[in-house]
């Protein structure tokens, strides 16, 4: 089954804006990459939709509506077969616009205290404005970082070396430049180390108590 990711929130925030700019840091970490457009409004006949900018950038797209769905490809279609290999057999995520009401892993855009009551499966918040807060947040600017976790944590993409830090073993979100700082710090300390390559490394720290007036 492919990858499918929700980009939600509510009309007007900017989900198709961050939709095309997702598809395009993916496409560049390998990602082949489809656009879906979740609509509650009809769409056979349809024309003028924002599946168009993701079409001039060469990514397959659906629009999908409570009357059906529709196929837009640079290229004549001949048949449902082709249509399912452009739109399915060919990428390796499926970025969904819209869907804040299905099962699915989803970006809210939007800031934490904006999220519908009940909203579900949300990996990580881009927030435009107001408060990032302390979740797993990124802002305009950061959508390379964004995609990367994404890739991460959906398994897309080339496989790179991960890090992770846990707490108790509670995992601690890191903001992706200090993840990078720690991961490169440790691998630069473990190369002297042989038969390390492919392998899962185990680093555990145990923090003692300060000693009273101890500065």
């Amino acid at each position: 089954m492919k990858a499918i990711l929700a980009v939600s929130g509510f009309k007007n925030s900017g989900k198709t804006t961050l939709c095309l700019k997702l598809a395009s840091c993916l496409r560049q970490m390998g990602v082949r990459v489809g656009f879906v457009k979740h609509t509650h409004e009809n769409v056979v006949g349809e024309t003028g939709t924002d599946t168009g900018r993701f079409l001039s950038e060469n990514f397959p797209s659906l629009i999908w509506g409570p009357d059906g769905l529709r196929s837009e490809a640079k290229e004549e279609v001949t048949g449902p077969g082709r249509a399912v290999d452009c739109l399915l057999q060919e990428v390796d995520l499926v970025l969904l616009e819209g869907g804040k009401d299905l099962p699915l892993p989803r970006i809210w855009v939007g800031s934490p205290e904006t999220s519908p009551e009940g909203i579900r499966g949300v990996l990580a918040w881009y927030v435009r404005e107001g408060n990032r807060g302390e979740s797993p947040s990124f802002v305009p600017g950061e959508e390379e970082n964004l995609a990367r976790f994404i890739a991460g944590r959906l398994g897309v993409g080339r496989e790179e070396d991960s890090l992770n830090l846990e707490v108790d073993g509670k995992e601690v979100f890191l903001k992706p430049f200090l993840a990078v700082y720690l991961k490169e710090s440790i691998q630069g300390m473990l190369r002297a180390l042989k038969n390390t390559e492919g392998r899962e490394i185990t680093i555990r720290i145990r923090k003692g108590r300060e000693t009273p007036g101890q500065a």
